[in-house]
């Protein structure tokens, strides 16, 4: 359960496998006759930051908002349009860096040429049959392995991306009487196919052993990049031809890889070299050991087994995909999938790195679908949900110290675009920061809710931590947060306090008139975000003994926000009035941010608002939603919320079968790292479901989950907790306080039981 494998060579990106450091990543092809690896570093965007703000947005959003609250959709939406969007609609977005090639022309066979009518249309090797041939990620040390044999040689090749020694290490051997012979190259953008081109200043050798690659993305004020690659040989001959570098009859061959960027430091190419040589000085073992010592710190926090049968884990992964297609129960798919989350996670979102993007980190183009940017109106927050309760809560700090880069420019966005206090940001952010409305679509680019969904994870950090040093720094976000939206709520007819000019993302409503709209005042999700804000803002002023100036406006707006109503159909309304989708089956379900991440409907609390959630679900599927990868994701921690056991493994199901690649990667489509995420979320959320003071074990858990353990889960109010299960009942249960803890455990056979503990005390039970 800790290994993908495969029995053939990686056909394209997405059967390839995923490495990563946080800041350094490559996608694994494992080819036998010419490798490839295609290489990424997180701060490589396609250009510098930009002021996008549109100076009219602060004299016409008002007269938006006034003709929305008469009901004239259309005038509003075209306003809007030419008012609010930004003066340029599109941020920055992330890029590849390099594809590294590595010719093994000693392996190539017969020379085959293709033709057409006499024109050469493609060129083909008759190569020596490749045997026993195996490639696999081993989730456990995050060290990849090829192993194949030809007539009678063996060739082995291990890779790693290591974030000790801020390096991508690729070993080959082989005890062929010949060794290895082959040649290194590095490109960008260039895929052998004749197609794409390099946007870089050039490649060349450097100091006669290393290959660089570099360049400026953007024009004179974009960022700058700098690749090396420096091959360490056993035996041999090793030399220059160009830019590539050739290597003859070695043994053992060792590749060396970095990346930096001028968004890091001011001379990448010193820092690459400085690093290459600093990495070069411990052999591979060594390297390798540091490696895995430092990422097993992480995955080894805390650790899923689901009982299993052992005899699947020597089947290929895309053929155990397959099976189970076809109907095949396959458990042990289901914990790698889970381990596989945590796996991703770790490799794409490390101290000191940008935070996991829309591919992780892991991209192939110059335009990467949705800019393979941060779109924070759900899927950037999906890949965080696993983080602070499977022991990784330190992987969550990129995520939120982006929030310190996007800070001052969302005050520049309140106050230039609303004429607010504040700070604020809408449903896109970049590299830079950019809190500026992202897109020229009104169903998802007027939606200034961004930032405040991201304060949430301050919120959610400070519970698990309770780390008064953290909140302190980052409270004047939270609190220029709230500021913003103490402006930007408006009293309607009933004494209500609602938000606009908004939408509820990114969907279509069509109202009693028969008009179609966007673009509305007071949407579901606005709310639900607004009333954790707020809530979560009075609890830690109190908490930290922070003056509370702000406070009785706080409270006096919570206490009048909409409530949570059920529409005409027993669903949970989507907009403040009960409109009817323009597209009932809509892959976002906004809405149900209070079932999930939030807790304003629960099973236990709020039984009829959990039954018109489930109603809202259920509709959405009859429709054909819940057919995006992220989007089935969410279904399977929905019903899970719901304690619909058996509903949720049927979508985790789908989500594997349906929605998930042969290397799997989840696959929107195309490949967006979210859904991997969020299945993983939804795997735990049928076993511990958190409130703080309560806290359910199996409350959904379905039959064919039925025994297993879970170990090293973290809880909110301050303990971590082990337990296994049989039968679908809990065995036993550990609980240990890392701070003191009072909470109360709930389990699926209706047993209730009170814990209290010192801090450092356990209970075994």
């Amino acid at each position: 359960m800790n290994k993908i494998w495969f029995d053939k060579e990686a056909e394209n990106w997405n059967e390839a496998l995923p490495i990563g450091n946080g800041c350094l990543g490559a996608m694994v092809f494992s080819k036998t006759n010419v490798e490839r690896i295609q290489v990424n570093e997180d701060s490589v965007w396609s250009g510098g930051k930009m002021d996008r703000i549109n100076p009219q947005s602060i004299e016409y959003y008002p007269k938006v908002r006034n003709l929305l609250m008469q009901g004239r959709i259309a005038e509003a939406e075209l306003l809007a349009e030419q008012s609010m969007y930004a003066t340029y609609p599109h941020m920055r977005h992330y890029q590849t860096l390099a594809d590294v090639w590595i010719d093994f022309y000693d392996q190539r066979g017969k020379k085959i040429f293709k033709t057409v009518q006499g024109n050469l249309l493609d060129i083909e090797y008759q190569c020596e049959e490749v045997k026993d041939y195996r490639r696999e990620l081993d989730l456990d040390t995050a060290v990849g392995k090829t192993q194949y044999r030809i007539s009678d040689a063996l060739y082995e090749r291990e890779f790693f991306s290591s974030a000790k020694d801020n390096v991508i290490v690729y070993r080959m051997k082989t005890n062929h009487e010949k060794g290895l012979s082959f040649d290194v190259s590095v490109t960008r953008k260039d895929n052998r196919s004749g197609k794409g081109s390099s946007f870089c200043d050039g490649t060349k050798m450097i100091e006669g052993e290393m290959i660089r690659l570099y360049g400026t993305q953007g024009g004179r004020d974009g960022i700058s990049f700098e690749f090396l690659l420096k091959v360490e040989t056993k035996g041999g001959r090793k030399y220059q031809m160009g830019s590539h570098l050739i290597v003859e009859n070695a043994q053992e061959a060792i590749l060396y890889m970095t990346a930096r960027t001028t968004y890091r430091s001011k001379n990448p190419l010193k820092w690459c070299i400085d690093t290459l040589k600093n990495a070069t000085v411990s052999d591979f073992e060594t390297c390798k050991a540091a490696h895995i010592e430092d990422y097993r710190h992480f995955y080894r926090s805390s650790s899923l087994t689901l009982k299993s049968e052992k005899e699947r884990d020597l089947i290929p992964t895309d053929v155990r995909l397959k099976e189970m297609g076809e109907g095949i129960q396959d458990t042990g798919l289901i914990n790698l999938y889970y381990n596989y989350g945590r796996y991703l996670l770790i490799s794409s979102s490390r101290e000191g790195s940008l935070p996991s993007n829309l591919q992780g980190i892991w991209n192939e183009d110059f335009e990467p679908a949705w800019g393979s940017k941060y779109t924070i109106n759900i899927n950037i927050q999906m890949n965080y949900w696993i983080a602070e309760k499977t022991g990784l809560s330190r992987l969550h700090m990129p995520l939120l110290e982006h929030l310190k880069i996007m800070y001052p420019n969302g005050k520049e966005t309140a106050d230039k675009m609303y004429g607010m206090d504040g700070f604020c940001c809408h449903h896109n952010t970049d590299i830079w920061g950019d809190c500026a409305p992202q897109d020229n679509h009104t169903s998802s680019t007027l939606w200034p809710m961004g930032g405040a969904w991201l304060c949430l994870n301050i919120l959610e950090h400070f519970q698990y931590t309770r780390d008064r040093e953290f909140m302190k720094e980052y409270y004047p976000i939270l609190k220029d947060c709230v500021k913003f939206f103490l402006g930007y709520l408006v009293k309607d007819e009933k004494g209500e306090w609602i938000s606009g000019p908004s939408s509820s993302p990114e969907n279509i409503y069509r109202n009693e008139k028969g008009e179609s709209g966007c673009l509305c005042m007071g949407a579901s999700l606005d709310t639900e975000i607004i009333h954790d804000l707020f809530r979560g803002y009075l609890r830690v002023t109190e908490e930290m003994g922070y003056p509370s100036d702000l406070n009785d406006e706080v409270q006096e707006r919570w206490n009048h926000l909409p409530k949570l109503k059920i529409g005409k159909y027993g669903q949970i309304q989507e907009w403040n009035i009960d409109y009817d989708e323009v597209e009932p089956g809509h892959r976002h379900m906004s809405q149900l941010f209070a079932l999930y991440p939030s807790d304003q409907i629960r099973m236990d609390k709020t039984p009829k608002l959990a039954q018109a959630a489930l109603r809202t679900i259920e509709r959405r599927l009859q429709y054909g939603g819940g057919h995006t990868g992220w989007s089935k994701a969410l279904m399977v921690i929905f019903y899970a919320r719901l304690w619909k056991g058996e509903e949720a493994f049927k979508n985790l199901t789908e989500l594997l079968t349906q929605a998930t690649l042969n290397n799997l990667l989840n696959s929107h489509p195309p490949f967006q790292i979210d859904g991997n995420f969020g299945g993983a979320c939804g795997i735990l959320e049928m076993l511990i479901q958190d409130y703080g003071d309560e806290v359910y074990l199996l409350p959904a858990v379905p039959a064919e989950l039925d025994e297993g353990s879970v170990d090293g889960i973290c809880l909110k109010n301050g303990a971590v907790m082990s337990m296994t299960w049989k039968d679908g009942t809990i065995q036993k249960m550990q609980i240990t306080a890392i701070r003191d803890f009072e909470c109360t455990f709930i389990t699926n056979t209706n047993e209730c039981r009170k814990i209290l503990l010192k801090k450092g005390q356990r209970k075994e039970g």
